[in-house]
């Protein structure tokens, strides 16, 4: 299972910028650990037979994006 952990002032903070451009980049660093890059910072991914272990300091409004993107690289379809 997936969780996204995102600080309440860094949402308030970025409530304001359009994320709708915002493109994600996934490159594979070796094996099953990938990272995803957006705007303005960069999220490590491990997955693994028991699912994904994700560290993110990104922007909220870019959760649907990031989630595609990791679902890109793990076969595990339950993603939250």
């Amino acid at each position: 299972m997936l969780a996204l952990v995102l600080g309440a002032a860094t949402v308030a903070a970025q409530g304001q910028q359009d994320m709708s451009n915002v493109q994600i980049k996934t490159t594979k660093l070796s094996g099953n650990f990938y990272t995803l890059e957006g705007n303005g910072g960069t999220i490590g991914v491990l997955t693994g037979p028991d699912g994904v272990l994700m560290v993110d300091s990104q922007f909220a409004p870019l959760s649907e994006k990031i989630v595609s993107a990791i679902r890109q690289v793990s076969d595990k379809r339950s993603v939250s």
